[in-house]
């Protein structure tokens, strides 16, 4: 995208292109523009308030309240660098200015500004201030109680804060509010399971199309209760679309991964002692070199004795998905433990898959 804008451009449409761009996550463009810009409008509340959130979105929270209060020192009561100095005071440990910030908005009558509670309310949920964000939330819904994203965002903060019959509650009403809406669903889904009704979670979480679901632990939850309620093989063409989702969320590792995962390799002993040029051209072992004999414990209590592949091929034979070739029982049990706990584990090789899945502890090796 070109940076060379029109010389007869005003403040607002430098602003518009600098949204559109940050909307599309380019924010180094959308800040070259706003840097451009403020140097022919550098009296521009919108633009400098513009800077401030892209600074936020760059992480770069020093720079953004310093955009922010520029802005104040033109308009001391505009409520979008209100809100945003005060996002960038909690992200640089000043809470008590954070919260005069936010408390001004309340002064100046901005309760009734949906949007703008819901933005403060976010801020603070996600520094952990739970209480603080319900207040901001209730406030939004007050505003409008047909707003699904007040609901929704009630509904994860009482999950956050351990109370599942409030997050229930408002999931269940954001589900309500909208029916189309994919979070709400899928929280409203993961409430229930977790209160171990199983069938009314599916009836939630089935609801979102594939394509549209974002998170892993979704994916995989919908293909557990699918397996789980429906009796479904590992392999079921009605799997397929979850499954293809979770590959595409795990995506491939990058070059950086792959050097970082060889170096851990190294350190761990993945790799033969006797070095890279002792390896055939699939990264075998001589065959001359005998593999020890390994003991893990799974999560079960179930002991496992022998080399690595022999020890996973158990794994694969006393689970459900013993049809399943070795190389796509590990990848479906990798991606399974991605989605539990967010760490990548390897499945490229069978020790590297048991040493990765002990790490996130599914496995425990004894020996």
């Amino acid at each position: 995208m070109s940076l060379n804008q029109p010389d007869s451009w005003n403040g607002e449409q430098y602003d518009a292109e600098a949204q559109r761009l940050y909307e599309a996550g380019e924010y180094e463009q959308a800040l070259e523009i706003l840097k451009r810009a403020l140097d022919r409008f550098p009296d521009s509340t919108e633009l400098l308030v513009s800077l401030g959130y892209t600074r936020l979105a760059r992480e770069e929270y020093a720079w953004a309240r310093h955009a922010f209060e520029a802005a104040l020192r033109i308009d001391e009561e505009h409520e979008e660098a209100l809100a945003g100095i005060g996002d960038a005071m909690l992200k640089l440990g000043e809470r008590a200015s954070a919260f005069r910030s936010f408390e001004k908005l309340l002064e100046l009558g901005f309760e009734i500004d949906v949007e703008l509670m819901l933005c403060v309310g976010r801020s603070l949920l996600r520094e952990g201030l739970l209480r603080r964000a319900e207040r901001f939330f209730r406030l939004a819904h007050a505003a409008d109680p047909e707003s699904p994203d007040a609901a929704l965002d009630l509904a994860f903060t009482f999950y956050r804060a351990g109370d599942p019959e409030g997050a229930l509650f408002w999931s269940r009403e954001a589900v309500r509010l909208d029916p189309e809406f994919a979070d709400a669903r899928a929280l409203y889904g993961n409430v229930l399971y977790e209160r171990g009704d199983f069938r009314g979670a599916l009836d939630q979480l089935e609801t979102i199309r594939a394509p549209n679901v974002g998170d892993a632990a979704v994916a995989w939850r919908i293909i557990e209760l699918k397996r789980r309620l429906r009796g479904l093989a590992p392999d079921d063409e009605e799997l397929r679309p979850y499954l293809l989702v979770l590959e595409e969320l795990a995506g491939d590792p990058s070059p950086e991964d792959r050097l970082l995962a060889e170096v851990e390799a190294e350190v761990s002993g993945r790799l033969d002692r006797h070095g890279r040029n002792q390896l055939d051209l699939f990264g075998r072992p001589p065959e001359t070199s005998i593999e020890p004999i390994h003991r893990v414990r799974a999560a079960n209590g179930i002991v496992y004795e022998g080399d690595w592949e022999r020890i996973v091929l158990d794994m694969k034979n006393r689970s459900d998905r013993a049809t399943l070739s070795l190389d796509e029982f590990m990848k479906e049990e990798a991606l399974r433990l991605r989605a539990l706990t967010g760490v990548t584990v390897s499945w490229s090789t069978a020790r590297a898959f048991i040493e990765d899945s002990a790490r996130v502890g599914a496995l425990e090796i004894e020996r």
